[in-house]
């Protein structure tokens, strides 16, 4: 049984529920195109626990801690990234395809490694996961429920031609949450959300922070695009981006500080 009394998990809670309420106060976001069509920026009522509870019983799987949080505190569906989380429970769940472990799912696999193992594959929906909503174009996002990765979200590609995407600074689904209301908060270029789905969340301090600590070229290539969501730069971060010594990331460097050239 869930005890819903941590303190961190309730406040951020209370903190996006207070973030959606801010957003759908604001007109332009009212005109976003999957807000527009499906959700509106609101939120169906919270879960009961029972249900929860009941539904992790039908399928043999406990949902991740941060998950019953947000259905229980925030709402069961709603506004969310993309087209909106579908109400929990999902009627057409079947729960062979939510329990076993996702082989692919199990590491995060660069685009190459991924390829390599894969390449084009018929999509279906991975063990152990449940979908949360459609995000953009083809990719939906998926909460992985089992495995070593249980608990974080990854973006599939609904024609299965393409590498998952995993989000960056995301290690659980409320700070996934929180992560893109704060970013459309704070006024940066997320939209459409395939933005959202690749950038690196964060002002430019975090942005200049996760670039020193990538492990990889790709990760960080990303992280500089990602200094092109900002409506300007400050005088430190163009400093930082003419510092960088790489010649692997120069073309990088040159596109993003031409962007903020050409405004």
């Amino acid at each position: 049984m869930h005890k819903l009394n941590n303190p961190t998990l309730l406040a951020q809670c209370a903190r996006i529920k207070t973030m959606i309420e801010k957003v759908s106060q604001i007109p332009e976001y009212q005109e976003n195109y999957y807000a527009k069509l499906y959700h509106h920026w609101k939120l169906s009522p919270p879960a009961q626990l029972w249900e929860i509870e009941e539904f992790e019983k039908k399928i043999g799987v406990e949902l991740p801690i941060e998950y019953v949080y947000y259905l229980t505190q925030v709402g069961r569906g709603g506004a969310s990234p993309g087209t909106g989380f579908f109400d929990f429970p999902k009627q057409n769940y079947e729960p062979d395809c939510i329990t076993g472990v996702s082989e692919k799912l199990s590491c995060a696999l660069s685009e190459e490694d991924w390829c390599t193992l894969y390449d084009f594959h018929n999509h279906i929906e991975e063990p152990g996961t449940i979908c949360l909503c459609a995000m953009d174009l083809t990719f939906e996002a998926y909460l992985i429920v089992t495995g070593p990765n249980r608990g974080r979200i990854v973006y599939l590609d609904y024609d299965g031609d393409c590498a998952p995407m995993w989000p960056k600074s995301s290690p659980d689904f409320l700070t996934w949450c929180e992560n893109f209301f704060s970013e459309l908060l704070a006024g940066y270029n997320i939209m459409p959300t395939w933005k959202f789905m690749w950038q690196e969340p964060g002002d430019e301090t975090a942005l200049i922070d996760s670039f020193q600590k990538a492990e990889d070229t790709q990760y960080q290539r990303e992280v500089l695009y990602s200094f092109c969501k900002f409506k300007s730069l400050s005088k430190k971060t163009l400093q930082f981006l003419e510092n960088v010594q790489s010649l692997e990331l120069q073309e990088e460097v040159a596109d993003v500080l031409q962007h903020f050239q050409k405004k």
